[in-house]
């Protein structure tokens, strides 16, 4: 038990050196950026807006929204500080009107991984609120090193509001959709038709709007199947009339001939039972799979990373005794 404790100790204090802040006597440790340094940046594409606020010693605080999903908040760790378990959240008055109560917004599970405080949409909106009010906000939590040693991170609100105004701007022109929910997506077909039903055209429609927007799609595969019913050789060219009209729809709302790799093939690949109604109207189908290549430096999560190492905007971590 002694050599555990003395064991400990010794890790808390490499990580309390490797963080550039004394080893001494230390209630808390804190991190949050100079006040003169502090600010809010905005990355925005049509596929995600990223407000963020980077603190060097820590890593940086993110609200982010990718296209066709809900807005979220989490805070990012370049270095484990915070334990699992449950974080106070509280919300105080900035350092330049002086010291004030400080109001607590409850708590906010801590969870092991880069990303150790996530919270959800509607969870993110009332930090937001807090932040356009001129709010500080502060997480603090227990260090994971040093059961005894307090964890806080402070978010200054200087120039939020500037940087929200932004951050709304890029929400307006979010596509509908991202990769994720696109990249494998099926048209079915009614019957022996070889055209879709308008209610298809949604889904092709965001699709298209994607593959325009997104300049390191190399090849959208569209492939065409029928159920088993009929002779083979004309559900063969049944499937390649129903991939040729979904390749004309995309062709027309000007996504360019040399992306498309049309294929068919009949009854072949079936995805359910022919036996019953509703294994064939899933076999009734065209899938269309969008493929890319996008550098790792140029994704916009990528380019987060980077300009929180990359800032030379000095943020501290400070102690409090």
């Amino acid at each position: 038990m002694v050599w555990r404790k003395l064991r400990q100790r010794l890790v808390s204090r490499s990580v309390l050196l490797a963080l550039g802040v004394s080893a001494g006597p230390v209630l808390a440790i804190t991190f949050e950026a100079p006040m003169e340094l502090s600010r809010w940046q905005v990355d925005a594409s049509a596929f995600a807006c990223k407000l963020y606020q980077p603190l060097n010693r820590y890593g940086e605080a993110v609200f982010m929204r990718r296209a066709g999903e809900p807005q979220r908040f989490y805070l990012r760790e370049q270095n484990r500080q915070f334990a699992e378990g449950e974080a106070q959240l509280l919300v105080q008055a900035p350092r330049w009107q002086g010291s004030g109560a400080r109001r607590p917004l409850g708590t906010v599970p801590v969870v092991s991984g880069e990303e150790p405080i996530r919270m959800d949409w509607q969870a993110s909106q009332r930090l937001i609120g807090e932040l356009q009010n001129g709010q500080q906000l502060l997480f603090s939590h227990r260090a994971w090193y040093e059961e005894a040693t307090p964890v806080k991170v402070v978010l200054e609100p200087i120039r939020f509001r500037l940087a929200f105004s932004e951050f709304q701007q890029c929400l307006g022109g979010l596509l509908p959709v991202n990769y994720d929910q696109i990249h494998r997506s099926s048209v079915v077909f009614t019957g022996g038709a070889p055209e879709f039903d308008p209610d298809q055209q949604p889904l092709l429609d965001n699709l298209i709007q994607y593959v325009l927007a997104d300049q390191y799609v190399t090849t959208v595969v569209i492939d065409g199947h029928t159920d088993g019913q009929g002779l083979r050789a004309d559900n063969l060219e049944l499937s390649k009339q129903r991939a040729e009209f979904v390749a004309d729809y995309l062709t027309t709302r000007g996504v360019p001939q040399e992306l498309l790799q049309v294929r068919w093939h009949g009854e072949r690949y079936p995805v359910a039972s022919n036996r019953s109604a509703e294994g064939r109207a899933e076999n009734r189908r065209v899938t269309l799979r969008i493929d890319r290549f996008e550098p790792k430096s140029q994704t916009l999560e990528a380019r987060g990373d980077d300009s929180a190492q990359d800032s030379d905007a000095p943020e501290q971590a400070t102690t409090q005794s």
